[in-house]
C-alpha cells in the first residue's frame, strides 16, 4: 500500500523533468516514413553492417543474420514495452497522487509508449529489407511476459520495473549508434541513420527511466522496491529465453554462425552482462550506467565506439576502420 504523501517530496522534482525530457518530443523523433528504404537492402549496406560487427568486410551474411537476429529481438521488447506503458497508464487513471497530477506524467508515457510501437516497426522493416528473413516465434513468449505485470502492484513499482528491464538493452543500443557514428561520421549509411534517429527517441527514453529510477524508486516503500527486484527478474528471465528462441530462429532461417568469431556480439555480451550486473547494488540503490563504469568498461566501450560515455558521451579518438567504409549505395 501507498500512503497518501508518499510522493509528495518528489513529484514537482518528477513533472518537472519530464516536461523538461518531452519538450521537443514532436521536433526530435522518428518515423519509418521518413527513411528511404531503397538504400536499407544494398550490398553497400551488407558491406557496412559487416564492418560494424567484424571491423572489417567479408562477413555480410553473418552480421546480416546477427542484426536480424537483434532488431527483430530489440522489436518484440519494444513491442512488449509499449503494451505495459499502456497498462500502467490505465491504472493511474484514478490514483491521483502527487506525481499524477496534471499532464506532465501521462504525456511523458504516452510518447514512450508511441515511440516504441514505431521503433518495432521500422526495426522488422529493416530486418526485412537487409536478410529478405523474418525470425517468428511462437507469439514471440507476448502473453508470459505480459503475464509479469498483471499483478496486484503499485504501477509505479511496474513503471520503475519495466524501465530498468528496457535500461539495460537501450544502453547497449547507445554504443552501438556511437559505433556507426564513428565508423560513418557523414552518415551516408542506412543503418548509421536509423540508429541516429532512432537515438532521438531513446535519449529521452532513457532520461525516463532515469527518472524512475533516481527518483521514485527511492520513494518506494522497502517492500514495494523489492517487488520492483522481483518483477525485474522475472522479465529478464523471460527476455533471455527470448533471445535464445530469436537466436536459434535466425540460425535455422538464414544458415549461418553469427555468434562465433563475431566482435561486436562478444562486445555486446560483455557490456549487458557488465550493465545488468551492476546498476543494481547489493544494497538496493540503483546506478545508471555512466556511474558503474570502471576502467575495464570504460575501455571496452572507448575502443568500440569512439566514446568513454553511454549516456553523457564525451568524444575520443576515432575509431579506426577502413578509410572507405561510407561507400556509395
Amino acid at each position: 500500500m501507498t500512503r497518501p504523501d508518499q510522493f509528495d517530496g518528489i513529484a514537482e522534482a518528477v513533472r518537472s523533468e519530464l516536461a523538461s525530457v518531452t519538450r521537443l518530443a514532436h521536433i526530435n523523433t522518428f518515423h519509418p516514413g521518413a527513411f528511404d528504404w531503397a538504400e536499407a537492402g544494398t550490398q553497400a549496406e551488407r558491406e557496412f553492417v559487416s564492418v560494424v560487427a567484424y571491423g572489417e568486410r567479408g562477413h555480410e551474411a553473418e552480421a546480416v543474420a546477427y542484426l536480424t537476429k537483434e532488431l527483430a529481438q530489440l522489436a518484440e521488447i519494444e513491442r512488449h514495452v509499449s503494451t505495459v506503458m499502456a497498462m500502467v497508464m490505465g491504472e493511474l487513471h484514478d490514483l491521483r497522487d502527487a506525481i499524477n497530477l496534471g499532464h506532465e506524467l501521462h504525456n511523458a508515457l504516452s510518447c514512450f509508449a508511441a515511440e516504441e510501437i514505431q521503433h518495432a516497426n521500422t526495426f522488422y522493416r529493416y530486418v526485412r529489407a537487409l536478410s529478405d528473413a523474418e525470425p517468428r516465434v511462437d507469439k514471440a513468449l507476448f502473453d508470459e511476459r505480459l503475464d509479469v505485470f498483471r499483478t496486484d502492484d503499485h504501477p509505479y513499482v511496474k513503471l520503475v520495473a519495466l524501465c530498468c528491464s528496457a535500461y539495460v538493452g537501450e544502453s547497449v543500443i547507445t554504443v552501438f549508434e556511437h559505433r556507426t557514428d564513428a565508423l560513418d561520421p557523414d552518415r551516408a549509411r542506412f543503418f548509421t541513420r536509423l540508429l541516429h534517429t532512432h537515438g532521438l527517441d531513446e535519449a529521452r527514453h532513457v532520461k525516463i527511466d532515469h527518472v524512475a529510477m533516481k527518483l521514485i524508486y527511492p520513494a518506494l516503500t522497502a517492500e514495494q522496491q523489492q517487488r520492483v527486484r522481483e518483477l525485474l527478474d522475472q522479465i529478464e528471465e523471460l527476455n533471455r529465453k527470448l533471445a535464445a528462441t530469436f537466436e536459434e530462429r535466425t540460425r535455422q532461417l538464414l544458415d549461418v554462425d553469427f555468434v562465433t568469431g563475431n566482435p561486436a556480439a562478444a562486445v555486446q555480451l560483455q557490456m549487458t552482462k557488465a550493465f545488468g550486473g551492476k546498476v543494481f547494488a547489493e544494497d538496493g540503490t540503483l546506478y545508471t550506467v555512466d556511474e558503474i563504469l570502471d576502467e575495464e568498461l570504460t575501455r571496452l566501450i572507448t575502443e568500440f565506439s569512439g566514446v568513454d560515455r553511454v549516456h553523457a558521451a564525451a568524444v575520443m579518438p576515432p575509431v579506426k576502420v577502413p578509410s572507405t567504409v561510407g561507400g556509395t549505395s
